[in-house]
């Protein structure tokens, strides 16, 4: 099933992936270390397929704050992860 994306939301952004999940949810899979993050951003574990689903209105905040987060482990390991 091909993954269908909102626009202004990248289908990833480091290790975490996002995919549209109705129109006010938005699924998120990501390594257990960014558990916390996504709790603290009101989201919402789905037991059944290991993702988080997060609000809609919630999700740009969680964007910038992953770009904060895994910016600086990949610069220093030398990997572009927009290339």
């Amino acid at each position: 099933m091909p993954r269908v994306t909102m626009p202004g939301l990248p289908a990833r952004i480091g290790p975490v992936e996002f995919e549209q999940f109705g129109a006010k949810w938005v699924a998120v899979r990501c390594p257990s270390e960014f558990d916390e993050l996504m709790r603290l951003t009101g989201g919402l574990r789905e037991a059944g397929s290991q993702r988080w689903l997060i609000p809609r209105w919630r999700i740009n905040s969680l964007m910038r704050k992953l770009q904060r987060t895994t910016d600086p482990l990949f610069r220093q390991a030398g990997i572009d992860r927009d290339g």
